[in-house]
């Protein structure tokens, strides 16, 4: 672990590479639903296959960590670039909602990419009693970067439907600047003491990698129970993120600026404005009551959106959805490294976590869409996910209590 005041000199520059990365990422990411729908008529269900592409993709992370295992960060991170954030530049060029969507599933797949590395970083960069803290900060830059990027961007493309042409491209070249400082992070905190020999998979063993996840959740029954609870909230979280765009345009009727504004810059305000208390929360209490806790909230959030019949209605629950994740965001990232018996095992576990992200991405996404198609109704699928919310809140308090009184998980192989 680096000295402190190493780690205070490494955290600034790592706040500037995640403003300068978050220009694009989910933020960036929330915006093309809408420009599917407006400037390329997609209907619901195409809609719901660009809104399911980043989360499906993530079952994409478990390979991207065994990846990881061969290669080094630094890498690694010019591997990401090139897969994640280079195809977005290419949707410049779509003239159809077909070309957009090969681009963009191109790009959710190297996005799936990011989470091993992430979590391996931060383990390397930030003790378990500051990482908390660290990541709050860390999670402010990521928010105030996407936030600006939307909002001009939401003015631009209602003024010109075509501004999308312009500026993805130069999104995803101030993207390359965030990862190069992050590459020469990486490369001066790498742990120059030779490493034990480990154990060299054949890259014809392809499911490998799943296998190992079922080995790990069988092994550790906390770290499965952890996952259970979030693919429960997973299922609101899903069901009220393939609703959206199609309740935003069909039934509030509002254009890009005030999506922009009303639901993504909302969200994102509302998530900062808890991003450093609820890393705080997070070092105090532990994922597993701050993810429970933010879950609880997020039960209300699909009801506000039933409720909503202009933009202050979106608003209002958009923002009670940013100061929720607030504290879900924290859980995600940091439970998994938390839970990880040894340093070694942290890209695995997150890249399972994130893997599961893509079966919620499938199953639930599908399953909102056609609660909806088939009853002509929001009503339905917002209250299964109210309901999935609570019912996740419950099995985190529940996984609490079996915590307190259960011993460290064994350093396993995988």
């Amino acid at each position: 672990m680096p000295p402190r005041s190493r780690v205070a000199h490494i955290l600034v520059y790592h706040v500037i590479s995640t403003l300068l990365v978050s220009t694009g990422g989910f933020t960036l990411f929330a915006m093309f639903p809408l420009i599917a729908r407006l400037r390329f008529g997609a209907g619901d269900w195409q809609t719901a296959m660009v809104t399911a592409a980043v989360p499906t993709l993530l079952l994409a992370s478990i390979f991207w960590s065994e990846l990881l295992r061969r290669i080094s960060p630094a890498r690694y991170l010019v591997i990401h670039w090139l897969t994640a954030m280079l195809p977005i530049a290419f949707i410049a060029g779509a003239r159809n909602f077909e070309h957009l969507l090969i681009c963009y599933i191109v790009a959710s797949a190297g996005f799936g990419g990011w989470s091993p590395v992430n979590g391996i970083l931060l383990k390397r960069f930030y003790k378990d009693s500051t990482r908390g803290r660290a990541y709050g900060v860390l999670n402010a830059a990521q928010l105030i970067g996407g936030m600006a990027t939307v909002w001009v961007i939401g003015r631009w493309q209602t003024g010109d439907p075509d501004a999308f042409r312009i500026f993805l491209p130069g999104v995803v070249l101030i993207q390359g600047l965030g990862v190069a400082i992050l590459i020469r992070l990486a490369t001066i905190t790498e742990d120059r003491t030779p490493a034990a020999p480990s154990e060299k998979r054949p890259w014809s063993g392809v499911l490998a990698p799943v296998i190992h996840m079922h080995r790990t959740l069988r092994a550790d029954r906390n770290f499965l129970r952890y996952e259970a609870a979030f693919m429960t909230y997973g299922a609101g979280f899903m069901i009220c993120e393939v609703l959206l765009p199609v309740l935003v345009t069909d039934k509030l009727h509002l254009n890009y600026e005030e999506f922009a504004e009303r639901a993504v810059v909302a969200q994102r305000l509302g998530m900062l404005a808890l991003a450093l208390p609820m890393g705080w929360v997070m070092d105090r209490i532990g994922a597993t009551r701050t993810s429970g806790l933010s879950f609880a909230w997020l039960g209300l959030y699909p009801i506000l959106l039933l409720l909503a019949t202009g933009p202050n209605g979106l608003t209002a629950a958009s923002a009670l959805f940013g100061f929720a994740m607030a504290g879900v965001v924290v859980g995600w990232m940091l439970g998994p490294v938390a839970l990880a018996p040894s340093p070694e095992k942290v890209p695995h576990y997150v890249a399972i976590h994130a893997t599961l992200v893509g079966f919620r991405g499938i199953l639930f996404q599908g399953l909102g869409m056609l609660l909806y198609r088939m009853s002509g109704s929001f009503t339905w699928p917002l209250a299964l996910a109210s309901f999935a919310f609570v019912a996740g809140a419950w099995q985190m308090w529940k996984l609490h209590g079996r915590m307190r009184g259960s011993p460290p998980p064994q350093n396993f192989k995988t």
